[in-house]
């Protein structure tokens, strides 16, 4: 049984980590388009884009990690069904259950280490990659900046750009809201970024434009000055290190923490408490998709390949979207938190386990 469970261990381990790659690059292929762009069209340093894309893996296993390990079962298992292996397993007197003993204990580790990923690496992964964003703003505003939305980076201004292309802006429009008058514009047909030297902001030269000021004296009325050149200094708020946390951001440990402080003043912790059981129990799904896996993989024969993909992509949806329920459900008040998060969890494994029990025993 040695031998036999370290070969099954390895027909596994293939096809598990191919189907991260695979899942993890199709996940990020609308990613990567974005910072291809902010690397040859707005000169982004490639490094810089290589560190975001190694943040976002992290919070994406949650997701490839259960899929693999369901896809890998029906791959693995269906290749030895192929070339008659099960059947020959078999008929050594070896029972199936003893074939997915060692599948359930490498889903038990698995869910293990999921549990220190979503308690350590994903806040962690989650919070550099806002600051990477963040610092990124400050040496390349332009990167930034999305032609036709409102960026409010730049305290107390709000820009709008119809146009950017690199560091080169068209037809922008800057407001500067008064705390005791109408708010301030500048309009302007061309801009473009200057670095400062201290590199804690950047030099935003506009050319060709107006700037609609208010008479202090005279509430009411405005006047128009016309310019050619006009140099404004932005500033991006707060430091990229000293950037807080949000929810998602925070272990296990922190969201403990928070809740008791949140219910402690009263105030509704509800969002917090979701989040803590969200990831724990997200973190057990390995262990219910190994299950599932194992019954697709020994019930399957090898021309039933395409259906059984189509219901392992069924139960990958449909365990997810139940999540996503339960979690509306939560928020509406209709089941508490903890119960609403393990719910999908509870059904999908209780089923899973009685297929499982009852496929063992053909």
């Amino acid at each position: 049984m040695r031998i036999l469970r370290t070969y099954l261990l390895q027909e596994h381990a293939l096809p598990f980590f191919i189907t991260i790659g695979g899942l993890t690059g199709v996940l990020l292929v609308g990613n990567l388009v974005k910072f291809a762009e902010l690397v040859i069209a707005k000169g982004v340093s490639p490094f810089d884009i290589v560190r975001l894309v190694l943040y976002l893996i992290p919070s994406m296993l949650t997701f490839t990690v259960p899929m693999a390990c369901l896809i890998a079962m029906v791959l693995a298992f269906g290749r030895l069904s192929t070339d008659y292996e099960l059947i020959a397993i078999r008929a050594s007197g070896i029972a199936p259950l003893r074939l997915a003993v060692p599948m359930l204990v490498a889903g038990v580790v698995l869910s293990g280490l999921m549990l220190v990923v979503n308690d350590r690496l994903v806040p962690h992964a989650h919070l550099a990659f806002r600051r990477q964003l963040k610092a990124i703003g400050v040496k390349r505003p332009a990167a930034y900046l999305e032609a036709g939305t409102f960026i409010k980076e730049f305290p107390p201004y709000i820009l709008f750009v119809y146009q950017v292309e690199g560091q080169k802006l068209y037809h922008v429009r800057i407001y500067e809201p008064q705390p005791n008058g109408p708010t301030r514009t500048v309009i302007a047909e061309r801009g473009e970024f200057a670095p400062l030297p201290n590199r804690r902001g950047v030099h935003l030269h506009l050319y060709d434009g107006t700037v609609d000021e208010w008479d202090p004296l005279r509430p009411g009325a405005f006047y128009k000055a016309a310019f050619t050149t006009y140099t404004m200094t932005l500033r991006s708020e707060g430091d990229p290190a000293q950037m807080g946390k949000k929810v998602k951001e925070l272990t296990f440990k922190e969201l403990s923490t928070e809740r008791g402080r949140l219910v402690a003043e009263g105030i509704d912790a509800l969002p917090v408490s979701l989040e803590l059981h969200r990831k724990i129990a997200s973190s057990f799904a390995v262990i219910i998709f190994v299950a599932f896996g194992l019954v697709f993989g020994l019930r399957a024969h090898h021309h039933e390949r395409l259906t059984t993909f189509v219901w392992v992509l069924g139960l990958f949806l449909l365990y997810y979207l139940s999540v996503i329920g339960m979690n509306a459900v939560a928020l509406k008040g209709w089941l508490p938190s903890w119960l609403a998060m393990w719910v999908p969890n509870l059904i999908s494994g209780g089923f899973g386990g009685v297929l499982l029990a009852k496929t063992v025993r053909r």
